[in-house]
């Protein structure tokens, strides 16, 4: 079943609350939702292929989609530059002291930010 639209409004979504989140300094959070955002944006295209969309690794989402669609190089970058948020922006075992939320800034925030986006703008380009 295609649910490109739902996929991509989720995105959008997704991306609203990370702004919300780097509002309020949850930098953590902030990575992490916007890394939901770009997984969401690149299910939205896989939904239109009828291609499987379980995971959050954007990196193997990615690789499904390259046989179909042309990658832009910024494209292949955002989702290596956001892909490890899923893990790292919520891994207290990881970090020797604090929370993950110690260990992010406004400036890993607004980069995972703008990976979302052209990830988002990706999906809404390939979705016709």
């Amino acid at each position: 079943m295609n649910r490109n639209k739902d996929w991509l409004q989720y995105s959008e979504e997704l991306i609203e609350i990370a702004d919300i989140l780097m509002d309020k300094g949850k930098f953590s959070w902030s990575c992490f939702t916007s890394h939901q955002a770009s997984s969401a944006a690149l299910k939205a295209i896989l939904s239109l292929m009828d291609e499987y969309t379980f995971g959050d690794n954007l990196i193997a989402l990615l690789r499904k989609i390259n046989g179909k669609y042309t990658i832009p190089d910024d494209v292949k970058q955002a989702c290596h530059q956001v892909n490890d948020f899923f893990t790292k922006s919520r891994d207290l075992e990881g970090k020797p002291e604090g929370t993950p939320l110690n260990n992010f800034t406004i400036t890993d925030a607004n980069q995972a930010k703008a990976s979302a986006l052209a990830l988002i703008r990706f999906a809404h380009h390939n979705s016709h």
